[in-house]
């Protein structure tokens, strides 16, 4: 009878032992795929936090403090989104794109720095200077002050503050032929100076083009001029009409001598620039005996020998053969209706027809004209100071009148002119039509 214990053992076929090494062999490789897993994460978690190791810097500024502070916010957001959506098994394009993010960090913190470091660096020369060559207070209010505020510097070169054409030409200036004029404060002195206008103009031009602070002192005086100032220095070609291309020739300046702004700049700073001095004229004897007020003004009662006559004077741009000094004689409270004058420098006529205020100068028998010097402006046609010549011709009765008792036919007949003019034969009209002759009223006999 069998034994109702009995369990089966030893029933079962004995298993091979390669099979024990089988599952040794899984258990292996599925540790070592997850020490190959470990470590990928392992070494991308190593990655991910060197690229979050960004040193922050210390800036002068509240504004670039702030600024670096949300870069580096927004960097480190971006960057964890990146890693987290990855699974933390970054690709190349992800850590393609984290280091992009940083790069643009450090960008904008080197620029940052760079800014601060400009901004030390000007605070630096600012002091040294002590005011010589820039204007402290200038550059707090357009540089130091607008970056404390904002975290950006300006870095446009630092502006040389305006200095005056003086201060860099110390020697006096010497031309081809003395500036000689009457001194309008002694009738009887001459005021020689060293060098013409003419002579002067191109030095101050070149020093004005190459020296940033006489440049903008230039702009700065031209600027600060009125719109009626500035005309008289728009007509370049001297035709005594202004056109709107020689009007916009003033809004820049330009290295010509006929730039309205260099014009200007000229006209007032010359004359500081030439040695000055004073030479006495000569008086002729008073032919008293034989003047008399009471009698007409005429060859044989006048007072033309009372007043000093130089010969070859160069003055106010131009050459007198014959220069007679008249003193300075006011007509401020009587001004003259001037319908044309001339301008000296260059001998053209020019129309004004305005009641003027003048000081009379000097007269140049040889040349017929009246110099006088304009006392106030004159609606922008006429600057204060300008000299001018009158016609002899126009203002004879000036001449005759007190304080001069001048004879002016007796000093034309003297020094070669004459006042003696004859009628051209009348023209014939041309039969073309549409053709129109101008006629002289008058011409001079030689």
């Amino acid at each position: 009878m069998p034994d109702i214990i009995y369990t089966g053992r030893g029933l079962a076929p004995d298993i091979p032992s390669e099979g024990g090494k089988a599952m040794s062999r899984l258990s292996d490789f599925i540790m070592k795929a997850e020490e190959i897993k470990y470590n990928a994460f392992k070494e991308t978690q190593d990655w991910f936090v060197k690229s979050q190791d960004v040193d922050p810097v210390m800036f002068l500024t509240t504004a670039n403090q702030i600024a670096q502070d949300k870069l580096l916010k927004s960097y480190n957001e971006e960057s964890s989104a990146i890693l987290k959506a990855s699974g933390n098994n970054l690709s190349t394009e992800d850590r393609a794109k984290i280091i992009a993010g940083k790069n643009v960090l450090l960008a904008e913190q080197q620029k940052m720095q760079s800014d601060m470091e400009q901004a030390i660096l000007e605070k630096g020369i600012i002091d040294k200077d002590q005011g010589v060559n820039y204007d402290p207070v200038e550059w707090y209010q357009e540089k130091w002050q607008p970056y404390i505020e904002s975290g950006k510097y300006n870095k446009t070169p630092l502006r040389l503050r305006a200095r005056p054409v003086e201060d860099f030409i110390k020697t006096k200036i010497t031309g081809a032929g003395a500036y000689e004029e009457p001194d309008p404060d002694n009738p009887w002195r001459l005021r020689v100076m060293g060098a013409s206008r003419k002579d002067v103009a191109p030095r101050i031009a070149d020093v004005i083009f190459s020296n940033e602070a006489v440049k903008r002192h230039a702009i700065e005086e031209w600027n600060t001029r009125t719109p009626e100032e500035k005309e008289i220095f728009f007509d370049q070609n001297n035709d005594s009409i202004v056109t709107e291309e020689e009007r916009k020739s003033g809004d820049v300046l330009t290295k010509s001598l006929d730039n309205p702004i260099i014009k200007a700049y000229v006209d007032k700073h010359w004359g500081n620039l030439v040695e000055t001095k004073f030479v006495n004229k000569p008086k002729p004897p008073r032919a008293g005996a034989t003047f008399n007020w009471n009698l007409g003004i005429s060859s044989g009662n006048n007072r033309n020998n009372e007043f000093a006559i130089q010969d070859n004077v160069s003055a106010y741009g131009t050459t007198f053969g014959k220069l007679m000094n008249l003193g300075r004689v006011s007509f401020t409270s009587d001004p003259q209706t001037i319908e044309e004058y001339t301008d000296l420098p260059t001998g053209k006529k020019i129309k004004l027809g305005e009641a003027t205020r003048i000081e009379v100068v000097s007269y140049s028998p040889d040349r017929d004209l009246i110099v006088a010097k304009v006392v106030d402006d004159v609606r922008g046609k006429l600057r204060s100071g300008t000299i001018i010549g009158l016609s002899g011709e126009s203002y004879k009765d000036l001449l005759r009148s007190k304080p001069f008792g001048i004879d002016r036919d007796s000093l034309l007949k003297q020094y070669g002119q004459s006042t003696t003019y004859r009628i051209p034969p009348l023209l014939k009209k041309p039969e073309k039509s549409g053709v129109v002759w101008a006629i002289p009223k008058s011409i001079p006999t030689k």
